[in-house]
């Protein structure tokens, strides 16, 4: 836990932690000394009727008083700067490996976006607590029990007696309550994911009537989470007010039994005053211990959850390189090429591939084959893969991954839009790109009926996800989105699945007419967007097991011969 920590503080957030207990230690110090000035204020000022010693020790009592608030404030502000830099750096990494890995740690997203928030928080509550709490406490509580030894001893056993029945009790609570809060952080991952599942599939849930049957389960989490807290909650319920209950007999025992000894002689009053101020502290100082103990509970619980998330393999990392430019058009070459989500159960197994620069490729297989598979490897999202990929050339391991990037534009058939606007959208790979490429992008994608439809054009508001958008609408943006860096490299990734046919044809016609002579790869389940091309493959379980032209497979290949008679008719032999 503090291992994580340390590793998410850096420069002054880390000054800060170390600075910050250090400081601490002189609003401690300014504290212990109030009841020994008191003890000395009654024993030899007002008890001698000396009014001006009574003066200098209020005095002496109120700058120790002062001087503790500037300590216990300098402290907070330190802490409270190591707390914050720390959480803003884990939460960065954390997203880091969320977004570079395929699958971190096995996490679905609802238990990914609990960890990176709310554990994260836990963690920073507990930077807090260790750079004021859980130095202030533990120091109250030893000065305390020092200092009440040192001014009064004859009632030092009173604490002796105490102390190890409250320590012991203490262990038993933080022992039961880790579990439990470890319990309670599973439950808030169940709430997530189903308030995720109900918020992302509400259409799905109205069209089949589930309402009811989502609420309900909705209503068991809930529940659940609510059972699980109380638990949590309730194991550690009764450590403040046993503490309270324990050191209060303390104090009364210290009254009756320091006011014997005083009338014997045998102490001042004092001393018992100073005695029962010291347990005062004492006792808040362990009421304080509880608290850090809970946020430690928690915070053990939300690292492990943590240590989860950062100890998945990060991504494989290039040498620093200088950028390497890529012809355009650039050829590509696949050789003898395997993937596996999996080893037992590979995807793609044995490619081997090679696109002329400039040449049109047609990807088709049915749903599962590993088409999109393959792009995911040649943009990099992969690495894990055996076998040699190279773009005009240059092996893509050895380039630089933002060359890869900026070389291969993909249009995915999720299209998935951001909140913003429509430009901003169109912009994500291009920051710069001027109107007039957005237009021009636009226009290919057949996106600007609609775009000039909106009040604001192309700075119309686009909600989370594109919501506000049609399926069509949001595949056509995320066509000119692909198209707008101009990218040596395009792929459309059954991009256009959501739109009418006639709509697919202006499409392709003018991507055909933009693309010409620029390598392009279609990846489709409908022959139409895929016959035109230079070259097609057909991919099946993962393996290519026909390459040619549309007339060349429509004679070798039953697949592919299958799919033109039933998506075409028997007309399509006449074209082939």
């Amino acid at each position: 836990m503090f291992t994580i920590i340390m590793q998410h503080t850096h420069g002054r957030a880390r000054v800060s932690f170390f600075l910050a207990p250090c400081i601490m230690l002189g609003e401690v110090l300014c504290d212990l000394q109030q009841p020994t000035l008191m003890s000395q204020i009654i024993d030899h000022g007002l008890a001698r009727g000396d009014g001006r010693y009574v003066l200098t020790h209020a005095a002496l009592m109120m700058l120790f008083a002062f001087m503790g608030l500037g300590f216990g404030a300098t402290c907070g502000m330190l802490g409270s700067y190591a707390s914050l830099k720390m959480g803003e750096q884990l939460r960065a990494h954390m997203l880091t490996i969320a977004l570079t890995s395929r699958d971190p740690a096995g996490l679905p997203p609802a238990t990914l976006i609990t960890r990176i928030t709310n554990d994260v928080t836990q963690m920073q509550n507990l930077v807090m607590m260790v750079t004021r709490g859980m130095v202030r406490s533990p120091l109250l509580l030893l000065g305390g029990i020092v200092m009440s030894v040192i001014v009064c001893p004859n009632l030092a056993p009173i604490l002796f007696i105490i102390m190890p029945l409250l320590v012991v009790f203490l262990l038993v609570i933080v022992r039961r309550s880790i579990p439990l809060y470890t319990k309670m952080q599973q439950a808030v991952d169940r709430v997530n994911l189903l308030m995720r599942e109900n918020l992302q599939g509400a259409k799905t849930i109205k069209s089949y009537g589930l309402e009811d049957h989502q609420r309900a389960q909705f209503t068991r989490g809930n529940l659940n989470l609510q059972t699980t807290s109380l638990k949590a909650s309730m194991a550690t319920v009764p450590l403040t007010p046993v503490i309270q209950l324990m050191l209060n007999l303390g104090v009364i025992i210290a009254l009756g039994y320091g006011g014997q000894l005083a009338v014997a002689g045998t102490i001042s009053t004092g001393q018992i005053i100073a005695f029962v101020n010291y347990m005062i502290q004492i006792t808040t100082a362990i009421v304080q211990t509880v608290n850090i103990i809970t946020a430690f509970s928690r915070a053990i619980t939300s690292a492990t959850r943590v240590h989860g998330v950062l100890a998945e393999a990060p991504a494989p990392t290039t040498p620093a390189a200088q950028p390497v430019p890529i012809a355009a058009p650039p050829a590509i070459d696949f050789t003898h090429v395997s993937f596996g989500y999996r080893q037992s159960e590979p995807i793609l197994a044995d490619i081997t591939l090679h696109v002329p620069a400039g040449q049109w490729l047609g990807i088709i297989g049915a749903t599962g084959a590993g088409k999109t598979s393959l792009i995911n490897l040649l943009t990099r999202t992969y690495d894990d893969y055996t076998g040699t990929i190279t773009i005009a050339g240059h092996d893509i391991q050895s380039l630089p991954l933002a060359t890869v990037r900026q070389a291969v534009a993909v249009a995915y058939q999720d299209a998935s839009l951001f909140a913003g606007t429509i430009a901003t959208n169109l912009r994500f790979g291009a920051p710069h790109a001027s109107l007039p490429t957005l237009v021009a992008a636009a226009t290919t994608a057949d996106a600007t009926e609609f775009i000039d439809q909106q009040p604001q054009g192309y700075a119309a508001p686009v909600e989370q996800l594109g919501k506000n958008f049609s399926g069509g609408q949001r595949q056509r943006l995320n066509i000119a989105r692909a198209l707008t860096p101009q990218a040596p490299i395009l792929v459309v990734d059954d991009a256009t699945s959501a739109v009418d046919q006639s709509t697919n044809a202006r499409i392709k016609a003018r991507l055909a007419k933009r693309r010409r002579g620029r390598t392009t790869l279609m990846i489709s389940q409908r022959v139409t967007n895929v016959m035109d091309c230079d070259q097609i493959i057909v991919l099946d379980h993962g393996r290519l097991v026909a390459q040619g032209t549309h007339a060349e497979l429509v004679k070798r290949n039953a697949f592919y011969r299958q799919l033109v008679q039933t998506q075409l008719g028997g007309g399509a032999y006449g074209h082939a």
